[in-house]
């Protein structure tokens, strides 16, 4: 049996790098994916925006400074485009930044007198979530300015608890889900082509006659597919390294354990995909989709949770929120950031509940197995049903 995976690996090997096409699409779809996602996800950090100061007194020029100079992990929080208000305005009914606030021209002199200042925000309202930015943004480029000039009205803080000591990166968040697609989109390209190529290529009677059985013939796909997926795995870590500041020196064997689940994932929906269409191109494209697909629900669940709030889009976070990838993905995210790697029981990872992690602890596995075994049952079906072409 050891001679016979050993055996179909050397051949699926050879013929990987003679025609090495599908090796290269299982690589650059992606690399590309996720060098454009984090040219985005970049983008988005900072606003712009445009100032109309009426006048250059003390107070106006401080708040403005105070806008400038606010940052959170990623970056600044505004990019103030101008400071003329015929400019500002213009700038903004003509489309070219999203946001406007408007500095009233006696600022400094309502405030010494105690009357309430008003400084107005003017949106393009496109997006909910964008408008709600940029409303706590300048509510607390107001409290900063209120604290910084009267210590009589000084607002107290409180500083409740964190789940983490320092704010995370969401370079770093969005990274982690990107390698999860990434390992889970490479293993079905690569486990399904592998397998599809035995019908493309009229080889599958010889192994429908082999005496080894059906076991062989996946555990050897599944272990040339590991040798690819890790390939691509390595090149998509160095290119986030460069785009997301993705920690590559940090990466554990805790890390690799779970890389290798989600690949084992992957693998057993491209082994199923396989012998239920038995062509590669269809396969790939199927891949991509649920590639991105598993990323927008399990990579990037903090995003849909920001709209969860009725609807059908409720049901599908919370769907999402137990899918076996979004727990493995959490808890990558907790190992890189704190360095626990015994992270066995919900308890010690703050990023999941009781509920989701007993329910991944089943599903995990089940996937893996279910896929897998029902991917033996078909192949064995088609074989004989098709006389091994």
């Amino acid at each position: 049996m050891f001679q016979a995976i050993k055996g179909m690996m050397k051949k699926d090997l050879k013929i990987s790098f003679r025609n090495p096409s599908m090796l290269i699409l299982s690589i650059i779809v992606p690399i590309v994916f996720i060098f454009l996602y984090s040219l985005i996800s970049q983008l988005s950090t900072t606003n712009p925006v445009v100032i109309a100061q009426h006048s250059d007194d003390t107070a106006s020029k401080e708040l403005t400074t105070i806008m400038e100079e606010m940052a959170i992990e990623d970056g600044p929080y505004y990019e103030i485009r101008s400071l003329n208000p015929d400019e500002a305005f213009q700038m903004y009914q003509n489309g070219e930044v999203p946001a406007l606030v408007e500095i009233p021209e006696n600022f400094d002199q309502q405030l010494e007198q105690g009357e309430e200042a008003k400084v107005k925000l003017y949106v393009n309202n496109m997006n909910s979530d964008g408008t709600k930015n940029f409303q706590l943004r300048l509510s607390h480029a107001l409290y900063q300015f209120q604290e910084s000039r009267d210590s009589a009205s000084n607002i107290g803080i409180t500083e409740e608890y964190s789940t983490f000591e320092k704010d995370i990166s969401m370079k770093f968040y969005v990274s982690i889900g990107l390698l999860m697609f990434a390992v889970i989109y490479s293993g079905m390209v690569n486990t399904g082509t592998l397998l599809t190529r035995e019908w493309e290529e009229r080889t599958s009677k010889e192994i429908s006659l082999s005496p080894n059985g059906f076991v062989p013939l996946l555990v050897a796909k599944a272990a040339t597919a590991l040798l690819l997926t890790t390939v691509t795995t390595i090149f998509v870590m160095i290119l986030m390294s460069f785009t997301l500041n993705f920690p590559i020196t940090d990466v554990s064997f805790a890390i690799i354990g779970w890389l290798f689940i989600l690949f084992l994932i992957g693998a057993s929906l491209g082994a199923f995909t396989a012998v239920t269409i038995k062509k590669s191109l269809p396969v790939i494209t199927l891949s991509a989709v649920l590639g991105i697909s598993l990323y927008l629900l399990s990579g990037n669940e903090s995003s849909i949770r920001g709209f969860a709030y009725g609807g059908p889009i409720e049901l599908i976070w919370r769907i999402a929120s137990y899918l076996p990838m979004s727990y493995i993905t959490d808890t990558m995210r907790v190992i890189f950031v704190t360095g626990k790697n015994n992270l066995l029981s919900y308890t010690t990872n703050p990023l999941t509940t009781a509920t989701s992690f007993y329910i991944s602890i089943i599903t995990i596995p089940a996937t893996i197995l279910l896929f897998s075994w029902a991917s033996i049952v078909k192949l064995k079906n088609n074989l004989f049903t098709s006389g091994g072409q």
